[in-house]
């Protein structure tokens, strides 16, 4: 039996979540997109600054909060392998080891949900952030309420550091 690494598992969870995303942008026409409003659980915010500076700042708040940035993703280089070409696009993922510990004693089923992200997203009318509140996310699970309000703190503090 082949070896699982925590690199591998992560690898292959990072590859399913860029092809959901090429598939979900090439499904849909680009007129058809922009006739779609966000869902109702999505928070979008306005950024200040530019795409790159955003994602740089967003980085710093993270850090700030003693969160741990995770991981970054490209899935502006992920569509350009399917011919489509779009503005600027990044998620960062995030969390800490104190917020995971917390979710397995209170509901180990909640452990799950981490890492959170955000996703910076280029569009002709400036840079915005978007993200899943960590309330809604852990919302199913029983006994994490406190963490997940908690949690919605913390993001939109990280958020506000860009916002304008």
């Amino acid at each position: 039996m082949r070896g699982y690494t925590l690199k591998g598992a992560l690898d292959a969870w990072v590859w399913a979540v860029l092809l959901t995303i090429v598939s979900l942008g090439v499904a849909t026409s680009p007129q058809a997109q922009k006739m779609q409003p966000a869902p109702k659980f999505h928070t979008m915010v306005a950024s200040q600054y530019g795409f790159d500076d955003t994602v740089a700042m967003l980085k710093g708040a993270m850090e700030s909060e003693n969160l741990m940035v995770i991981n970054e993703i490209d899935p502006q280089k992920m569509l350009r392998m399917v011919g489509v070409k779009t503005k600027g696009i990044k998620q960062v993922f995030f969390f800490h080891p104190r917020f995971m510990k917390r979710l397995r004693d209170a509901n180990m089923h909640a452990t799950i949900e981490p890492p959170l992200k955000v996703a910076v997203m280029e569009t002709p009318k400036g840079t915005l952030v978007k993200y899943i509140k960590p309330s809604y996310l852990l919302g199913r699970y029983e006994g994490v309420e406190a963490i997940g309000n908690e949690l919605d703190a913390v993001v939109a503090k990280v958020v506000s550091s860009v916002q304008q």
